[in-house]
This record gives structure tokens, C-alpha cells and sequence, in this order.
């Protein structure tokens, strides 16, 4: 779509995997279009992220304020879940085409988005009851903590790629997964990599290793407790899970299963 007059032109924008475009909860007016690449949408039910669509190139996010005709809150976070490109529009070059339309087609559209909101709340409401399920469904084990753990936990010897979320993509750290669950996992690294990174609580890192042969899985996920490793001149590092597109969960789910 191109602009005229004294409408700032469309930019485009890039946007890395796991890369944060919409936040729900902020204040925004531009609309986007995908050119390339997907982006999940993901709204936050009782502090769970549950992802609720997964778009691609020529679909449009961000809509949802312009259509309803108020400056309510983001009602969705949108995240790249690959390597996107997209394009920035602002609601002016929009909105006198969308006065001009009849009113009984802006009287559609407003009633689409009411039904479509409704439609997303009762799918975040059943996701959120899955994993609900699945955190008091603890498999049997003799480790007397099992039975406070949210998700079963699988013990494996994994080389891992890691690097904090704000650092450079060709960053190459190195770990190794000691065990994994749906919700998180336990890494070793060496005690050099958090001199010249911070390794402490609360930080966040991008986490590839490959569970299966030619299935990688690409995780994001924070230091919830750091302490020294084993072996001499290692730090284990127990981690959450902060994102994961809908593929990665689903490779993770086979290879966790018995």
C-alpha cells in the first residue's frame, strides 16, 4: 500500500526469531502486514503465555485497535517465530477508506471482531486447562522432590548452543543439558563463559541443541538457580522456559515421551 499527502510513508521492518513485535498491554496504532516469515500471536492468561495463531506473509496484526475505533491496549503480544520482514502502516493512511465504507459492512466487521475476540478467550481458557493437567499429571519416580515438579523431567547428556537474548546472533556458547521437562531444563557450562557474559538469575538466553536426528530445537529460557558445577570449572544453571514456537513444543513433546 503506498501513501500520499502528507502521510508518513510505510516502513519496513525487520524482526529476528523470538523477537518481540507487539507487547499485549501496550499502547500502539500501527498496523502490520507480513511480508515474509511467520509470527505467532499469544495472549497472557493468569501469567501463562498461550499462543493462539500463527501467521504468515500477506496477513495482517495489529488491526484489532483501528477496527474497534478506540485507543484501547494491545489485545495480543505477536512474536516472530522465524526470520520476518514486515511492513509498518499508520491508521491515518486507513482510516478515511474506512469511514467511506457502508455502514452495514463497518457494522460486519465490528461484530467479526467481537466474535473473534471471544473466539481466542475461550481458546487461551482451554490451553491453559491442558497445561494445568499436564503440571499435576507427574509420572512415578524415586526422586522424593518428583511430586513438586510441574512436568516430568527426562535425564540426558545433550550439547547445547546458547547466548544471551541481546547479544550478537553469530554468539556461540557452549553447555550441555543435564535433563529437560516441558517447562524447563538443567544446564552445565563452563565457569569462563559467565566472565565475559552475565550468567545470574533472572537472565535470559537463546538455547539450540538437537534432541533427534535433524530435529533441532530452538528454546528461549532464564536462569531461575546457578550454582557451582560437579566438575571443576563449571556452573549448573536450572533454566524456565520463556518462549518456544508451537513446532519447537511439539519436538520437545517426542522426544520427552517414554
Amino acid at each position: 500500500m503506498k501513501t500520499e499527502g502528507k502521510i508518513s510513508p510505510v516502513a519496513r521492518l525487520k524482526y529476528a526469531n523470538g523477537d518481540l513485535i507487539i507487547k499485549e498491554g501496550d499502547f500502539g496504532l500501527s498496523i502490520y502486514e507480513i511480508i515474509s516469515g511467520k509470527v505467532g500471536i499469544f495472549v497472557d492468561s493468569s501469567g501463562t503465555e498461550i499462543q493462539v495463531a500463527t501467521l504468515g506473509p500477506g496477513m495482517i496484526i495489529g488491526e484489532m485497535s483501528f477496527l474497534a475505533g478506540t485507543s484501547s491496549p494491545r489485545s495480543a503480544s505477536a512474536r516472530a517465530l522465524e526470520n520476518c520482514t514486515l511492513e509498518a502502516w499508520h491508521p491515518n493512511m486507513l482510516t478515511t477508506a474506512y469511514k467511506q465504507m457502508p455502514t452495514i459492512l463497518r457494522l460486519i466487521t465490528g461484530n467479526s471482531l467481537k466474535s473473534l475476540v471471544r473466539v481466542n478467550e475461550m481458546v487461551s481458557g482451554f490451553s491453559l486447562k491442558k497445561i494445568r493437567a499436564e503440571a499435576e499429571h507427574v509420572q512415578g519416580s524415586s526422586d522424593p522432590w518428583a511430586s513438586k515438579r510441574k512436568f516430568y523431567r527426562k535425564e540426558i547428556d545433550k550439547e547445547c548452543v546458547y547466548r544471551p537474548v541481546n547479544s550478537p546472533k553469530n554468539l556461540k556458547l557452549f553447555g550441555r543439558i543435564n535433563d529437560i521437562s516441558r517447562g524447563g531444563l538443567q544446564m552445565v557450562a563452563k565457569t569462563s563463559n559467565s566472565l565475559d557474559y552475565s550468567h545470574v538469575p533472572g537472565d535470559e538466553f537463546f538455547i539450540s541443541a538437537q534432541f533427534k536426528e535433524r530435529q533441532k530445537v530452538n528454546m528461549t529460557a532464564k536462569i531461575i538457580k546457578l550454582q557451582k558445577g560437579e566438575k571443576s570449572g563449571t556452573i549448573s544453571m536450572g533454566m524456565t522456559f520463556t518462549h518456544m514456537t508451537h513446532e519447537d513444543q511439539k519436538r520437545l513433546g517426542f522426544f520427552l515421551m517414554p
